[in-house]
């Protein structure tokens, strides 16, 4: 499988104290990658730092020319005033230059997501369905990488089960920050552990969370 991103030896600290240190990490294509690690460790902020959205205090994170890499945070924040398919092309705008092929890649990807009413104001979704809008967003730019953090937060059971068929089913390969056991058992074919007490400060197994 061809490789997608390459982080090496990447260090973080937050106040002083260290995340983690020369920690190294390729993500390839169509990998199916779960992060775990205790509160502190720097999931969240590993995360962003692949995604490009927080840089690291030392090391480096490189992609595969042409290589697209969505990003859905844990909280979904949505520019004010806009209607969910406004959310999706808007998100498009950078590379699909024509209007309608944005208008007709938005309504697909969020009738594919569930969304029935495309002109609701993102503003009045519950938590569930920001989640979906979110997925969305990225969705629809097709990306050959998705970096997700804690993706079943604000999803009811019928919503974190409609996403692990999403993720099973997707074309590319993804790497999701999660302590939901059921969830990670559910989706991830490697498990990549983030903590202090490895050198390096990882430790990565090529089975699922069980084994």
């Amino acid at each position: 499988m061809s490789l997608l991103l390459s982080a090496q030896n990447l260090t973080k600290s937050f106040a002083h104290r260290p995340l983690f240190a020369g920690l190294c990490l390729d993500v390839r294509a169509g990998e199916r990658v779960g992060l775990i690690g205790p509160n502190g460790a720097g999931k969240s902020t590993l995360v962003k730092i692949l995604a490009g959205l927080e840089p690291a205090d030392a090391g480096t994170v490189t992609s595969r020319r042409g290589v697209k890499v969505g990003y859905i945070p844990q909280d979904d924040v949505f520019p004010p005033g806009l209607t969910v398919h406004g959310v999706v092309t808007a998100a498009l705008a950078a590379e699909v230059p024509e209007e309608h092929e944005r208008d007709t890649q938005a309504t697909i990807t969020l009738t594919q997501v569930g969304f029935d009413d495309l002109d609701q104001l993102a503003g009045t979704l519950s938590g569930g369905w920001r989640k979906r809008l979110a997925l969305a967003r990225e969705l629809a730019r097709k990306p050959d990488l998705l970096l997700l953090d804690e993706p079943t937060n604000h999803l009811d059971l019928p919503g974190v089960v409609w996403l692990e068929r999403l993720l099973r089913n997707a074309p590319f390969g993804y790497l999701a920050a999660t302590h939901d056991r059921a969830f990670l058992r559910a989706i991830a074919d490697e498990i990549l552990e983030v903590s202090r007490v490895y050198p390096g400060g990882a430790f990565r197994v090529a089975a699922g969370y069980d084994d």
